[in-house]
């Protein structure tokens, strides 16, 4: 079975880098540009994933996992964000929540990253 990876990120760019970088490692992805798009994706479907921006805009990152919660949401999440882990680590308490991971980012340390975090959720 193929994992499904959803995205999340408002910048076009690294939405269309991510799908263009997992889709090639044979990972099946979905997108959203804002926060409310990624509760109703997964309220639509089973991901196994998330890989998400925290400043999010409509629905804020940290809203975002506060609603994930209340779904009882088990795959992992993966934070990207241009904020500090630090800062973002004060306002996030999830088992969930997997890596933290500052903005830019190196592609092939996400590789594994996404790699290793599907081999231990299964």
């Amino acid at each position: 079975m193929t994992n499904k990876i959803l995205i999340v990120d408002d910048q076009a760019g690294i939405r269309l880098l991510l799908e263009e970088i997992l889709k090639g490692e044979g990972y099946h992805t979905v997108s959203a540009k804002t926060g409310k798009q990624a509760i109703d994706i997964v309220d639509e479907t089973e991901v196994d994933l998330v890989i998400m921006d925290y400043n999010l805009p409509v629905l804020h990152g940290r809203e975002v996992l506060r609603e994930l919660k209340e779904r009882d949401f088990l795959s992992p999440v993966i934070i990207i964000s241009g904020l500090s882990k630090e800062n973002i680590e004060k306002e996030v308490d999830y088992a969930f929540v997997r890596e933290i991971i500052a903005k830019p980012f190196d592609i092939h340390k996400l590789k594994d990253l996404v790699e290793g975090t599907l081999a231990h959720s299964h």
